[in-house]
């Protein structure tokens, strides 16, 4: 746990030093608050429905942009190899990088409450759709960070690692309407997708089966990635 701990107090003080989090963080909460605009100015009532769902679509674009320095950054520059070399395992290595950018993700979700805050005080909101609605876009995130994490430790290239990375988090967002496409199987599809799960919180409603959805989701992930940074051991 020492080990783990000391990857994510590095990590995340290099992403709080490094211009890219200021420049995404921007264009983030931009883009998501013009949407929200848009969407209370187009029903003109207090819900946050249709705003939970585009801050959970540009939040699996820009997660996926900043996982890309978590891996492939150290081995391009070539001090993967000597981490590898020290007394730390590949999962508390991998565990370590996820933790931080999770918490990167956390503050940047966070800073979007002022959207709920502003309906409260303008209106009255359902406060329990909203509470559901957050901690769904955190377990979507959470989920789609993994994929960024598996995108980085595959690749030294720092763009290859964000194109893969966008592409397997947009496939994942789409995977329910592709499950439309694909009538044979369609309940595989629908039942493997992060969107689908995310629904339901979006709707107020909090399922133990959604959780360990995204709970499963997130530690195949890190084992993958686990198992990728291991294999870099024997090569």
């Amino acid at each position: 746990m020492h080990n783990t701990m000391t990857i994510f107090r590095r990590e995340l003080r290099a992403f709080y030093i490094s211009p890219l989090y200021y420049i995404l963080g921007f264009i983030y909460l931009a883009l998501t608050g013009f949407f929200f605009t848009v969407d209370i100015h187009y029903v003109k009532m207090a819900v946050m429905e249709n705003s939970l769902y585009n801050i959970g679509f540009f939040s699996i674009l820009f997660l996926s942009i900043l996982c890309i320095k978590l891996i492939s950054e150290e081995k391009s520059s070539g001090t993967f190899e000597i981490i590898m070399t020290s007394p730390i395992t590949s999962f508390e290595y991998v565990l370590g990088k996820y933790l931080a950018v999770l918490v990167v993700y956390a503050s940047l979700l966070g800073i979007t409450l002022i959207y709920p805050i502003l309906l409260m005080i303008f209106g009255s909101p359902d406060i329990g759709v909203i509470f559901s609605g957050y901690l769904g876009l955190l377990f979507l995130g959470s989920a789609i960070l993994g994929l960024g994490l598996i995108a980085s430790s595959i690749t030294r290239s720092q763009l290859v690692s964000a194109i893969l990375g966008v592409s397997l988090a947009l496939i994942a967002y789409i995977i329910n309407w592709i499950s439309e496409l694909f009538e044979p199987a369609r309940k595989v599809l629908e039942a493997i997708s992060p969107t689908n799960q995310f629904a339901n919180f979006t709707k107020g409603l909090i399922d133990v089966q959604n959780i360990v959805f995204f709970l499963i989701w997130i530690m195949v992930s890190l084992t993958i990635s686990t198992l990728i940074v291991e294999s870099y051991k024997w090569n």
